[in-house]
């Protein structure tokens, strides 16, 4: 049985684990390496790693957890812009290991009510265009299309 909740602080060591996992052949970071090579001396993951804790440091109350027998399993974050009103799901992911059971959706369908209790009139979502599983919940969620975004890169020499 699957168990979504706000994270607490205590929870960020876990979050941060999954990352590397979560997010593995997702990110633009992992895409710039595969075509440069290693980027500032660290692999990807230790950036995201780094992303993904600062904002739980700073923003713990805009983070749920998917925990399966005590295990955190997945993780979702989000924004909210109360003068504009709209809501951002940022980072929504499962361990490899335990996808295909719903959680992710579980995990956005529980941010998409957390967006509608503190008043947001839009959710936002973006995602890769080789993030096709990201895709098809989204859309299962209601969310249409906006825009396509391109993403250029040039080694500086």
């Amino acid at each position: 049985m699957v168990e979504i909740r706000k994270a607490r602080e205590s929870d960020i060591k876990d979050i941060v684990e999954l990352t590397e996992r979560i997010w593995k052949g997702y990110t633009i970071a992992e895409l710039l390496e595969k075509k440069y090579g290693l980027i500032g001396g660290k692999p990807w993951y230790e950036y995201k790693k780094n992303e993904i804790e600062r904002f739980c440091k700073d923003h713990i109350e805009w983070v749920f957890v998917a925990e399966v027998d005590g295990k955190i399993v997945g993780y979702a974050t989000y924004s909210l812009d109360f003068e504009r009103k709209v809501g951002e799901v940022l980072n929504n992911g499962v361990d490899p290991s335990y996808r295909g059971r719903g959680i992710g959706s579980s995990l956005h369908k529980r941010v998409l009510q957390a967006l509608k209790e503190a008043g947001m009139e839009i959710a936002f979502v973006s995602t890769l265009e080789i993030d096709i599983p990201a895709q098809n919940m989204y859309k299962k969620h209601g969310f249409k299309e906006l825009v396509r975004s391109i993403h250029y890169s040039q080694k500086l020499k």
